[in-house]
Order: structure tokens, then sequence, then C-alpha cells
């Protein structure tokens, strides 16, 4: 059967679909409509088939992403010749868009009124819904981007012509375009404060209103923690099915080939850009307690913009060994590292001032800089002014309010304590981590509800329970108590989740473990330590093969890794029976002696006796009432297969 040209118009809001004349839906690759919409919303309708390759599979390898696309353009090229037309031009080289075969809602959207706003108006509603691509999955960074970039574009402009509506309007005016477009807005950002003011002023004092914000409520809790003071018991559970729901979307699969002989092509860069907070390395004695805390603070901006999803943190450890690096530039080329915040301290005599300036690595230029306080009193303020200077100049499409912080600034002596209970737990020492809980527990007797110092309270029982190894029930309590509390105050979501997880892990619940971790990876896909933390529940929870892929990925996100990481990397190769590297990551670990046990078992396994009886006696010198079934017992592990493969080790390097 073929079609006139005209006969089809492309579907962008809602659900992306190519349509008859009779409007029926036509069946057409998905990928190749996503294409489409692409290339229409660029500057250029002709793009290099490299480019348009890593806008459809993110970050696999050009190889691979070009094959698929071979594959996909031969599907689309099927079907435009089954339809008769030809909606992609698919070259050699190149792939463009032929604008004259179809006619499209954007060009409605892009033709809209400039002179009368009620016209405009008008037209926008014939779009029907206003959510573009809702439904469409895309990956990679370059696509979220481009996604996200469309999504606030078209959002200012129906939120400008609703306003200039609403202005034009005279009091006696039919408000009824008005409240239909307002509410069709809302509907397409529920989340997005501005919208949700806009309907207020649209429907004040009418019933819908107080549905709207319900639901503006809920999800304003989810997205940005927002929550009022006292602990609100039903977050938990109204984070969980957001999370379900999403989690239920089936995700499209990948399209995947045998790799072919390929031509050329100049490399095209892949992900968002890497950020760098580096610390200040003053080295003078006097300078100690300022850099101590300056460097506790960029820590926990770094953290907290993790939740980013356009730009990938480089973790503070990492950041800490290349502000400390004798080559620093060679550094930043070695890790790829796209933006630098470079810092310094200085004393005027009276008070220490941060010197920060954020830089484009590829050419040396500052694009901004700027001088801050290191008072006790000015670090909230600071916190949030660096945080949003990051925001506005290298991800500025993303909601600024879901990186302040307003809650620090209700007690600067608060955020004091907190940052200097963050920097004791670095130590893995007892006496680190119980003067890390007194900073916490005094931040939280002038404040219950910080979020933050909750999941730091966690963390110390965490690390407390991990240290000594006695399966003490008490302090897994606490650590679940904990971090409900962080969670229900709402304001350290993916920390909260990850200690939560944790207790559950630790009591043998491997589901909810595993969900929950899921859960604090979602809210903040680039936070190295709790991709850390997931890995090593997946190791106990016998999914060594997944862990260790987490891993990867974690140590790509913070190159300069701090021991656990390779401890965690470890544990996963050994379950995969790869011993000779996991002695290799142990090997790595600046101090070796916690990963003893590991160590022993692997080189059991491996039959390098001799090292494995080395390990023994060092392990007994530190633990001399070890037993591998005491000790078996106390971790928890999914299969009996696991235990058994671990106590096989054990035993063959010579423990009881």
């Amino acid at each position: 059967m073929q079609w006139g040209c005209m006969d089809f118009r492309l579907l962008t809001f809602g659900d992306l679909r190519l349509v008859d004349g009779a409007g029926s839906t036509v069946p057409f690759p998905e990928k190749g409509l996503l294409s489409i919409c692409f290339l229409l919303t660029s500057s250029s309708t002709q793009k290099p088939r490299a480019e348009l390759a890593e806008f459809l599979w993110g970050d696999i390898p050009m190889d691979k992403a070009l094959a698929n696309l071979r594959q996909t353009l031969s599907r689309v090229k099927n079907r435009q010749d089954e339809l008769g037309i030809e909606l992609l031009r698919i070259e050699q080289a190149t792939v463009s868009v032929n604008v004259q075969a179809f006619t499209n809602d954007l060009s409605l959207l892009n033709a809209v009124s400039q002179t009368d706003p009620h016209t405009a108006l008008e037209e926008l509603l014939q779009l029907g819904r206003w959510d573009f691509l809702a439904r469409t999955e895309v990956v990679g960074g370059l696509a979220r981007m481009w996604l996200r970039t469309q999504r606030d574009r078209i959002k200012t402009q129906m939120l400008t012509t609703l306003h200039d509506t609403i202005a034009a309007m005279s009091e006696d005016a039919d408000a009824t375009i008005v409240k239909e477009a307002a509410l069709r807005l809302f509907e397409a950002h529920p989340e997005d404060e501005s919208v949700y003011q806009l309907l207020g002023e649209t429907y004040a004092g009418e019933p819908q209103l107080e549905s709207a914000r319900h639901i503006f409520e809920s999800r304003r809790k989810y997205r940005w923690g927002e929550l009022p003071v006292d602990p609100d018991p039903q977050t938990l559970s109204v984070a969980r099915r957001l999370f379900e729901r999403q989690r239920n979307v089936a995700p499209q699969p990948r399209e995947t080939a045998a790799p072919q002989q390929l031509e050329i092509i100049p490399p095209v860069p892949s992900g968002p850009p890497k950020l760098a907070l580096l610390p200040p390395v003053n080295t003078a004695q006097n300078h100690q307690p300022a850099v101590f805390l300056s460097s506790a603070l960029l820590e926990d901006i770094t953290v907290g913009l993790c939740v980013l999803k356009t730009v990938t943190m480089v973790a503070h450890y990492t950041a800490e060994k290349i502000a400390l690096h004798f080559d620093r530039p060679a550094m930043l080329e070695k890790y790829a590292i796209n933006y630098v915040l470079d810092t310094r301290l200085s004393f005027d005599g009276s008070t220490y001032w941060l010197f920060a300036q954020l830089i484009y690595a590829g050419n040396d230029e500052v694009i901004w800089a700027e001088r801050f306080s290191m008072e006790a009193q000015d670090l909230p303020r600071q916190h949030r002014e660096i945080a949003q200077r990051v925001v506005a100049f290298v991800a500025s499409y993303i909601e600024r309010n879901e990186f302040s912080r307003d809650y620090f600034e209700r007690n600067p002596g608060v955020y004091h304590q907190y940052l200097l209970g963050q920097r004791y737990l670095k130590n893995l020492g007892l006496p680190d981590i119980r003067r890390a809980r007194k900073a916490f527990q005094a931040a939280l007797k002038e404040n219950p509800y910080f979020s933050p110092a909750l999941s730091g309270m966690a963390r110390t029982y965490h690390l407390e329970w991990f240290l000594t190894a006695r399966g003490d029930a008490h302090l897994l309590k606490r650590i679940e108590e904990e971090a409900g509390k962080a969670i229900a105050t709402g304001q350290d979501l993916a920390n909260g989740y990850r200690e939560f997880a944790a207790a559950k892990l630790f009591q043998g619940d491997f589901d909810e473990s595993l969900n929950s971790f899921e859960l604090a990876e979602t809210i903040s896909p680039h936070h190295a330590d709790i991709i850390t933390d997931y890995a090593d529940a997946l190791v106990h929870a016998s999914q060594p093969a997944k862990a260790l892929e987490k891993m990867e990925r974690a140590i790509k996100l913070n190159p300069m890794s701090p021991d656990f990481y390779y401890w965690t990397a470890a544990g996963a190769s050994y379950f995969l029976e790869q011993y000779d590297q996991a002695m290799s990551y142990i090997g790595r670990m600046a101090d070796p002696a916690p990963a003893a046990r590991l160590a022993a078992a692997a080189a059991g396994m491996a039959g390098d006796i001799r090292k494995a009886k080395r390990l023994v006696r060092k392990v007994k010198e530190t633990y001399p009432d070890f037993e591998v079934d005491k000790w078996l017992s106390v971790v928890p592990m999914r299969e009996q297969w696991q235990k058994e493969h671990y106590r096989e080790g054990l035993k063959r390097a010579g423990f009881n």
C-alpha cells in the first residue's frame, strides 16, 4: 500500500508515534522516530553517523554503536520502501531528515502566533498533551541532555505564553482556555514550583487546587527532599511507590550486532562532562584546621552534586590525589576531566579565605572565580554558593532547587559539627568512628531532624558493626533506626537508603537491601561510594558478576580509589573463581591488612600455599581467636555454595 507524502504526521507529545491521515498509528522503528526528533530540533537536519550512533546508544564502544545504527537504518530503509516514503535520507556517512515528507507537531510549536497571546495559547492547545516524549526511553549523557533541554525549552514557551495571555485578559474575559492550559502544563510538570504557582493563580479558591497541592507536595518531597521539619512517616512508602512505578516500566532492549570492519571516523566525545572539586593543599602547620574544614566542605558539595544526571562528579578521594599530584594537567588528561574547581587557602591575619576558580580544563579558561570565608558561621552559606555556581555554569539545565540546601542555614554550628564528623569517618578505626559519632550527636542536639547527621550516625554504627565483627544485633538496630530517620526527614535520601540497605544486608534480608541500594543509586547515580556499597551487597547476595561490573564503574568514577573499592572488587573476583585477579585487587590497597583473610583464601584456592600460610599468620597476630565457622556464621551470604566456597579457601589456606 502506498501513501501520499502529506498523509503522515509525527506526534512527539505523550507517545512518540507516526500516524496516517486517519489518525491510525503506522508501525515504524522507534529509534528511527527518535532520530527524526533529534534532527528536527538540532541546528542542522543532517548529522554524521557517529553522532547519531552516540545519541541513540549512549556510552557503549563506538564500533558497537555504529554496528547497531547500521542495523536500525537497514530496518528504517526497508520500512520506508514498504510505505513508499523517505522520512530519513540515509547516506554513506550521514543521515538527514526529509522535512517535506511529513508534518509534525513540533512545527506547530515553532509556528504559534507571536502577536496575540490568546491565539497563541489556542494554537498550543491543539498539540494535545504537553509532555514531550513522555514515555520514550533514552540512554547516554548526550540523549539525556538533549531531552532535558527540549523539555525545558517547551515548558518555558508554554509558561511564557500562558503568562502573556493572563496579563492581556480583561476582568470579564472567559478564563476557560487559560484554566485548561494551566492544568495541562501542571499534568506535564507536576514537580515544577513555577507551574504550581501559576496553577494556584488560575484556580484560586477552586477544588482542583487542593488535589494539585497534594500531587505537587508528594513529587517535591521525592525530588527535592524539602519536607517539613517534623519527620513524615509516609515518605518511605511514597518514594518506594514512585520507584516501583519507574522500575516496572520495561526498558527497551538494546540492539546488538557483531563487530564489523568500520570506516575510520574521528572520535566523538561520549557521556556527560567530568567535574572535579580539588581541595586546597596548603601544608603549613598553622593552616591545617582550615585545610581540614575546607576539604570536608568540598567533599560534601561533591556528594551533593552526584545527583546531577548531566555532569559526572569525580569522587573526592581521587580529587584529593589529583590536587597533591606534581603534574595536575597530566592527571586531568589521564582521567578525562573536563572541569576543575581549583581552590587554595589564604589568611588575612584574622580570617581564613578559600579562593576558588572554576576552570575549563580544555583550554584553561577561568569561568568564574570567587573567595569564600571559612569562618564556622559562614560555612552553610558558602556550601550553597559554591554548589549553585557550579550548577549555574556547568549544568544550568538542572533544577537548581535540587542542590540548594536551605536547611543548612538554620544553624551554622550544626553544619560545622557535621563536617567534623564526616572528616573523622575517613579513618577506619574505632576511635575515629566514635569521634565522628560524637560530632554528629552534637549536631543533632541542636537540630534533631538534620538528615545528613542522621545518616552519618547510621554510618558510624555500620562501620563499628563491620570492624568488630561480633554480629551485634543492637548495632544493626541502631543503623536501621538512624537511617529510617534520615529517610523520613527527606533531605539526605541517597545516604539514608544506603545505610538502611546496609542494615538489611547484615540482617540477611537481601531483597530489601538490594531494592534500597537500587533506589539510592537511582537518586544519586554518580556517587561512587554508594555504588561500591551496592556492589558489596551484590557479592553477599550471590551476584558476583553484577557486583564486579558495578565496581568497574565505581573505580572509573573514583580512579584513585580508597582501599574498600579494591577489597570489594577482590571479593567479587574470588567468587567468580578469578583468584589471581582477586589478589591483584588486594595488592592495589594502600593497607591490605584488613583483607588478609580474603587474600589468604584466594591464595589457597590458587595453590600458592606459601603465600596463604604467611597471610594466615598475619591474621592470627591481629585476631588470635579467629575461627572459620564462627566468622562465616556472622558474614551474610544468600547461597550456601558461596559459604562453602569461602570455607574451602580459608581451610586450604590453613585456618581452623
